[in-house]
């Protein structure tokens, strides 16, 4: 009858244990932190602000924007919380690139016929 019990459901954790976890799990794969980024919902953004168990030291604040041990983060834009581990397709910061421009079609000029015939002629 219900299918839920099939398959039973993870409990997710704050986001700063899920954010904590997958960026040891990137260091212990050989991925520097400075090159990692937390590609978080704002959802998770504030609730990692204001979760009491985060220390003030994990937390940082700057002119190049928030870090989370160590690890740039960037706010919205995502439909779930994600860790980049250092994709060089990603810039942080930057914009993302707009489709190329479309071709318009244009229509050929019609041929006159008359002077197809006079050249029969």
């Amino acid at each position: 009858m219900s299918s839920s019990s099939d398959k039973p459901a993870r409990r997710r954790g704050s986001a700063a244990d899920e954010a904590r976890h997958s960026i040891e799990a990137a260091e212990a794969d050989g991925v520097a932190r400075k090159v990692m980024t937390l590609r978080m919902t704002l959802r998770d953004v504030s609730e990692l602000k204001r979760d009491p168990k985060v220390a003030t030291a994990d937390i940082s604040f700057g002119p190049d924007g928030m870090h989370y041990l160590g690890v740039a983060v960037e706010a919205g834009g995502v439909v779930q919380s994600t860790l980049d581990r250092g994709d060089t397709s990603f810039v942080r910061g930057a914009a993302a690139e707009p489709p190329p421009a479309k071709v318009k079609a244009t229509r050929k000029k019609a041929v006159k016929k008359v002077a197809a015939t006079a050249a029969a002629e």
